[in-house]
Order: structure tokens, then C-alpha cells, then sequence
């Protein structure tokens, strides 16, 4: 059964299309303002990266803030329910999952079943998302793609002791009048988000096998960070884990 997955964040869009349990296409879109057109255009595109025609997908699912403007959605499920479909799915042996999404960070308690058996979200204070790393890398001028060679630079990392967002941008100003090299000053940035992630890992006590998803995922310096702080053994995400939602979401409409 052809499936297609949409989630809609609060800074990107994510569309694939699933054969079964089988990835076809994924998309990761940032979005600007027309959300309804964008969108749109992302689900073609991905329909189109798997060589088939609309027809051939049986349901739409849509997912995430924004899952109400998916044109010609067949259904929306809630996003905790779809990285904890993807994630358990896939992942099996995990008891936790970390999702790091562009505003907050969720972590997911998952049953031997691998489904949700409890969940703690994080969206009151964004520093430890990816709009947190966003804004400090663009105080930097660091493209996000660039954050793990820039830190790889580093000499002797920078801490930045604030967690909230408006201090720790004001701390981050205060270190490069300074003279801090911008390296030292990423890698305490990225230093910062990993003891967030962290704390919110941790609120279900300690998990032998865990993963992450969501875009701050695929920062491989923030990643590894987190799996030193937490022990244990982790396991990758399968594909892209910025994917993992919309890939829940086309899984979800499988059985529905």
C-alpha cells in the first residue's frame, strides 16, 4: 500500500512516500509564508521523486502545527503518535525516543510494543531546539550545514552558561566582542542544546536503548554530545531523522 506522510512544522515541511514500510521519497522544505502553496508543491514533489502519479497514493496524512493547511489531507494525526510509530517501528529495542524539533523537545517513553506509553514535552523555553541553534549560528554567521566543520575547528569551547534564549544571544554578542573565535563559541552553542536535550531525556530515568529524530538530530556535534551525557547504547534513526513524523504519519494511514 502507497502511502504519503506530511509534517508540518514550525519551521520546515517534511513529505515521503512509503511502499509498505519501504521509504520511496522524503522532502524537507523550509517554509516561508505561503504554507498552503508551499506545501502543496512539497507533496507533488515528492510524489513525483517516487515516479508515481497522484492516483497511486491511497491516503494523505498530515501531521505536525501546521497539519490543518495540508491540501487534500485524507487525515491528520498528532505528532507524538507519528515519531513514536516511526521510531518504534523501525527501532523496536528502544524505550526512548528524543524528539528535537524546530521549537521544542519532546521525549517519548515507549512500551515493548513500541508504542507511546507517555510522553514529556519542552515548548515553554526554545533552548534546547533547532530555532535555538538557528538564531545563535546566524549571530555567528554559520549556515546550519556548516555547524559541525565549523566546530570541528574549536580549540577550547566557549560554555554559555544562560538557557534562556534572549540572555544566552546576548551572552553569545558578548563573547565575540571579546575576541572568541567563532569555532569556541559554536561548539559551547551546541554544548548548550545537548544539556537541554539531555535534561529532557532524562525525565523518565535512564533508557538502555534510545534514538533521536527531528532536525537538531542530524547535527552530528549536538548528537554525540547528547549520546556521552546519556550512556546507554543508541540507535540511529534508519533515514533521515528530520523525516521520522512524516514517515509516522504515512505509516499511521496505512492502517487506517
Amino acid at each position: 500500500m502507497i502511502t504519503a506522510g506530511c509534517d508540518i512544522g514550525s519551521l520546515f515541511a517534511k513529505a515521503v512516500i512509503l511502499d509498505g514500510d519501504q521509504l520511496l521519497a522524503g522532502r524537507v522544505l523550509r517554509t516561508t509564508g505561503n504554507i498552503a502553496d508551499e506545501i502543496n508543491g512539497l507533496v507533488r514533489a515528492v510524489i513525483q521523486e517516487a515516479g508515481l502519479e497522484r492516483e497511486r497514493v491511497a491516503c494523505l496524512i498530515g501531521t505536525g502545527n501546521g497539519a490543518d493547511l495540508l491540501p487534500g489531507a485524507d487525515g491528520v494525526e498528532d505528532v507524538v503518535s507519528c515519531v513514536g510509530a516511526a521510531s518504534g517501528y523501525y527501532l523496536p529495542e528502544i524505550q526512548l525516543c528524543i524528539d528535537v524539533g524546530g521549537q521544542s523537545t519532546t521525549a517519548l517513553l515507549l512500551n515493548p510494543e513500541g508504542e507511546v506509553a507517555d510522553f514529556m514535552r519542552n515548548d515553554k523555553c526554545a533552548s534546547g531546539s533547532g530555532r535555538f541553534l538557528e538564531v545563535m549560528s546566524e549571530k555567528l554567521k554559520i549556515g546550519l550545514a556548516e555547524i559541525d566543520r565549523t566546530v570541528a575547528r574549536s580549540q577550547n569551547h566557549i560554555e554559555i552558561s544562560n538557557q534562556c534564549g534572549v540572555f544566552a544571544e546576548s551572552e553569545v554578542i558578548t563573547h565575540l566582542n571579546n575576541g572568541e573565535s567563532v569555532p569556541d563559541i559554536l561548539a559551547g552553542v551546541c554544548a548548550s542544546v545537548a544539556r537541554m536535550v539531555t535534561a529532557q531525556g532524562r525525565r523518565f530515568g535512564a533508557a538502555e536503548h534510545y534514538t533521536l529524530t527531528g532536525g537538531v538530530a542530524k547535527i552530528q556535534t549536538v548528537a554525540r554530545i547528547i549520546q556521552e551525557k546519556l550512556g546507554g547504547t543508541f540507535h540511529p534513526f534508519p533515514s533521515d531523522p528530520q523525516l521520522a513524523a512524516a514517515i509516522g504519519a504515512a505509516l499511521l494511514g496505512q492502517s487506517d
